[in-house]
């Protein structure tokens, strides 16, 4: 595959400290097409236990604005930390309310998703 555009979302997002195969896949795909890896969203839990981390307070400082959530890792391979915090809502019982608050939240990050894409160019893109 060639002179594609792929958008690549992370289920370990690229800072992590251990390797990823996922991270592995984009790095070859951007070989030879162009490639943005999505981070996961920052969700509340981990913003709750997780604050005073790195990770963290780099998203923090992206959804303020103080950073930049495209970062050029190399030749064809950008890196999104997505602006969006998404609500933690597996421990909610209710389907209905389960459903209305999980698309809230893919919206939300959709919207993230979207802007990069218009940043980047992307047309016809592979998921």
């Amino acid at each position: 595959m060639k002179n594609k555009d792929i958008i690549v979302f992370g289920i370990q997002p690229w800072d992590i400290k251990i390797g990823s195969n996922c991270k592995n896949i984009a790095m070859e795909f951007a070989k030879n097409n162009r490639v943005l890896y999505v981070n996961p969203p920052l969700d509340t839990i981990t913003l709750i236990k997780e604050r005073k981390t790195e990770k963290v307070k780099k998203r923090l400082e992206v959804r303020k604005g103080k950073e930049d959530g495209l970062v050029s890792i190399g030749p064809n391979l950008w890196n999104l930390y997505p602006k969006t915090r998404t609500r933690s809502i597996n421990w909610i019982n209710s389907r209905r309310l389960f459903d209305r608050l999980n698309r809230q939240n893919a919206c939300r990050f959709a919207k993230d998703i979207e802007e990069a894409v218009k940043l980047l160019g992307f047309e016809d893109y592979i998921l």
